[in-house]
């Protein structure tokens, strides 16, 4: 595992995103536990110094690790990039 997935780790765990996401997810559509597995790629994101959502896909289809680390199962396939698009317009609505 490289050092910034190990960063990206700790950062996961002291965030908690998922009770966040629980707590103020008030709209229908996606399952909540879908939408903080959106959330944690987008931390990744940054932490990964990705430039564009379209990276961050492509990183997520290689790397394994990452997929799990998000919280994304590996027998599921990744949400397509209008997902991560539209989550990231909801998410900034706020």
């Amino acid at each position: 595992m490289t050092p910034k997935l190990e960063e990206l780790i700790h950062i996961l765990e002291c965030a908690r995103i998922e009770e966040f996401v629980t707590r103020f997810s008030y709209r229908m559509g996606r399952p909540v536990h879908e939408l903080a597995w959106l959330a944690n790629a987008f931390v990744a994101k940054v932490v990964l110094g990705l430039t564009a959502t379209v990276h961050l896909i492509q990183r997520l289809s290689i790397d394994k690790s990452l997929q799990r680390i998000c919280g994304f199962p590996l027998h599921k396939k990744l949400p397509s990039a209008s997902t991560f698009s539209r989550e990231r317009a909801i998410k900034s609505d706020y």
